[in-house]
């Protein structure tokens, strides 16, 4: 049986449903690209309530972390977020991750819902006696607000002087009343925030669902699919599709989560190895002349196979398709021109450097006063 999210009622009565990560989800409330360029030029809203958030807690926290993640924890100051990885002991990636220092020795860590249990199971292992690891992600909300007018959609409904918020930055404040987090993230390359309602759970959500009506007055609701087409879009990686757990963050194009010198964290020596030879492939971006691209369609050239395409969809902003792909380290230089076998018919398509929706470079505008 799925898992329902405390914003599950609105869902089921205005939205087109699928399961996701265990979860009856939103997958679309119009259509996929009306949302999706809702997001692009106005303001969408998403519940991401699946999402895994945990907190890790006291005085051997940032120990902890640093111990178990590649990225520098310990120069992070109270408010920042920052992206890195969960790594095995063969270097491979179990999940990407945001992580936020709320306060000196409290961190939550958010999480892709489809890997919540392995990860909590993973941090868990590693966790050392006297540090508190909880499990919030059934007693919180979690909705994402994106767009260019996110700003204006939620600032009313709060205190906390989102302007001075900066990207990447955090603060704890009261939304509509209801304890909450703000942090200045997302998923779909634009400007906006993620809200983590505190005091809401799946028996009393009415603090989470009063938050999300009034959001949804001045933001459109959007699904999984425009979530998915506005993160690919924007060049993010997904895990599972992009990245697994038998990929290094070489091939996934991730080597920038590596803090300067950093040893000692789970996987470092497999890191350490991976360093001394270029990796075969590495992540890229395609632009194809016709059709769209889908997870595992063969990248080729003229004497054979040069890469697999590891996420695919059509562009609403470029009306082409576009892909995340890995590729041969011979043949993925930006400006390559390559092949995609869509459905056997090869389609001409070229390599690039995401964000696929970048003004300047592919001259879409946004629509301005909609």
């Amino acid at each position: 049986m799925s898992k329902a999210t405390q914003l599950y009622g609105y869902h089921a009565n205005h939205a087109k449903l699928t399961e996701f990560a265990g979860y009856e989800m939103p997958l679309w409330y119009t259509t996929t690209t009306d949302e999706h360029l809702a997001v692009r030029n106005t303001s969408g809203i998403f519940d991401v309530s699946h999402m895994g958030r945990f907190i890790v807690k006291g005085p051997a926290a940032t120990s902890f972390l640093e111990g178990l993640v590649p990225t520098d924890v310990q120069s992070q100051p109270a408010g920042k977020a920052f992206y890195t990885l969960l790594l095995n002991d063969r270097g491979g990636i179990i999940d990407d991750l945001i992580i936020v220092r709320i306060s000196e020795d409290r961190y939550l860590l958010v999480v892709n819902a489809a890997n919540a249990q392995i990860d909590m199971e993973h941090i868990a292992g590693h966790t050392p006696g006297g540090l508190e690891l909880e499990d919030l992600t059934a007693t919180t909300a979690m909705i994402a607000v994106q767009g260019p007018r996110a700003f204006e959609s939620l600032q009313p409904l709060t205190g906390l002087d989102l302007g001075q918020l900066k990207r990447f930055r955090s603060g704890e404040t009261k939304i509509m009343g209801a304890e909450s987090l703000v942090s200045r993230t997302g998923y779909t390359g634009e400007e906006g925030f993620e809200v983590i309602v505190y005091d809401s759970t799946n028996e009393r959500p009415e603090k989470a669902m009063k938050i999300w009506e009034k959001l949804a007055t001045t933001s459109i609701p959007c699904g999984l699919g425009a979530r998915d087409s506005l993160r690919l879009e924007a060049g993010f990686p997904l895990h599972g599709s992009d990245m697994d757990k038998d990929t290094n963050p070489f091939e996934a194009d991730l080597a920038w989560v590596f803090s300067a010198g950093k040893v000692g964290y789970v996987g470092s020596d497999a890191i350490s190895e991976f360093r001394k030879v270029p990796p075969a492939a590495t992540r890229r971006g395609l632009v194809l002349g016709s059709g769209i691209p889908r997870h595992g369609f063969d990248v080729v050239d003229a004497d054979g196979e040069v890469g697999t395409v590891t996420s695919g969809t059509f562009s609403p902003i470029l009306h082409k398709g576009i892909a995340l792909a890995r590729i041969r380290q011979d043949h993925s230089d930006f400006g390559t021109k390559v092949g995609v076998l869509v459905r056997e018919s090869r389609q001409e398509g070229i390599i690039v450097k995401p964000p696929f929706y970048d003004e300047q470079l592919y001259g879409w505008k946004r629509q301005k006063g909609k």
